[in-house]
């Protein structure tokens, strides 16, 4: 009976301290990992090495950005494990040599066998100014026996132009809404005046793109590196400095605080920015879940329906660099998570994709792809 009550105390207090719902949470999935090697796509800096972007075309075929020089745009063959070189995105006088210089990410406005239109977002050099920003454009993909690259338009180009000494945190991270219009997440880059908001422009915020239109959506964001839309619901996951990473629920007008509030702390006294109030979120909006201590997250994904995932069948799923694990986000009625529980890959993983049954690709700044299935 002592025992029984006192387990019940326990749970209680959990309930009461935990952002979850009491919802019966599903059972922490088993995973099978396939590694391929792909040298090739990995971008290689004076400051270590990043994984691709990926997005995919179809099942099997997927575009990935990087390569050593961080700038190319490849076609590849999950059937065959292979890849082709389509074109070079960022023009080498664009870029210094950092593996942050490399393509952020990739999204498909549409696509059939003969070809794609995509955007691509990434950090672009200003050689004059020794400045950067963050640009987003449009290319046509032709999908021919030697695939080409070819620019349509320039989206959007962050501003301020932000010194190069500083830079980090570019984020750039998209998500499609339809084959015109999609969400771009635009990082602090490490700027020293991103708590006044009168200097900080487009940094720290996410956006609505169109080919002519520009909105902003949401602001007091540090390092969104993921994005999902779920229906009308757009989330993002997002870095905070010494811990306080976040997974957010994004509204529109709504600041979500940073560099005025975190969850986390500086990494020291010669940080680019001292959060006005540490270890609170109080006064603006709340992330619905957050880690302490940091878990770097990276890509979000959406498991389809019916999948082999079982109960985790269209859950989230986010990446992470440190901690090199897949966390799984069981995501409730009135927008409120659940079980979150991670499942190690013993990886850096920099970004996700999933295909219609389920299988999960991610890429690894070790250089490798993990082609991820739920085991049995």
């Amino acid at each position: 009976m002592v025992k029984f009550i006192s387990q019940l105390l326990i749970a209680s207090l959990i309930a009461f301290l935990s952002p979850q719902s009491a919802a019966a949470n599903p059972e922490p999935p088993k995973i099978s990992i396939t590694t391929i090697n792909t040298p090739n796509l990995k971008v290689v800096g004076s400051n270590g090495e990043r994984g691709a972007a990926i997005a995919k075309l179809s099942d099997s075929k997927f575009l990935l950005g990087g390569g050593r020089n961080g700038s190319n745009l490849y076609l590849y063959d999950l059937t065959t494990r292979s890849e082709q070189l389509i074109g070079r995105v960022i023009s080498p006088n664009q870029r210094i040599n950092d593996s942050r210089f490399a393509i952020t990410d990739i999204a498909v406005l549409a696509s059939d066998s003969k070809s794609a239109s995509v955007l691509i977002s990434y950090p672009l050099y200003n050689k004059t100014s020794k400045c950067v920003v963050v640009k987003l454009s449009a290319y046509e993909v032709a999908l021919t026996e030697k695939p080409k690259l070819s620019k349509q338009k320039d989206w959007f180009t962050s501003k301020p132009c932000v010194p190069v000494s500083a830079v980090q945190h570019a984020a750039g991270r998209l998500e499609v809404i339809d084959k015109a219009t999609a969400y771009l997440t635009i990082g602090d880059l490490g700027f020293k005046k991103i708590g006044s908001k009168s200097a900080r422009g487009d940094l720290g915020s996410v956006f609505k793109v169109g080919a002519s239109k520009v909105e902003k959506i949401s602001s007091g964001h540090r390092n969104q590196q993921g994005i999902v839309l779920i229906g009308t619901d757009l989330y993002t996951s997002e870095h905070g400095p010494r811990g306080g990473d976040e997974l957010n629920l994004i509204k529109k007008g709504v600041d979500y605080g940073w560099p005025s509030v975190t969850y986390g702390d500086r990494y020291s006294f010669f940080d680019y920015v001292k959060p006005a109030r540490p270890g609170t979120h109080e006064g603006f909006e709340k992330p619905l879940y957050y880690w302490v201590p940091s878990v770097a997250p990276t890509e979000l994904i959406q498991l389809p329906t019916n999948s082999t995932w079982g109960s985790w069948s269209e859950q989230l799923v986010m990446g992470t660099l440190a901690n090199q694990t897949l966390i799984f986000i069981q995501l409730l009625a009135k927008q409120r998570v659940g079980a979150v529980v991670s499942v190690d890959v013993g990886q850096r993983i920099r970004d996700l994709e999933v295909t219609s049954t389920g299988s999960i690709l991610a890429t690894t700044d070790s250089g490798q792809l993990l082609l991820i299935n739920a085991a049995e």
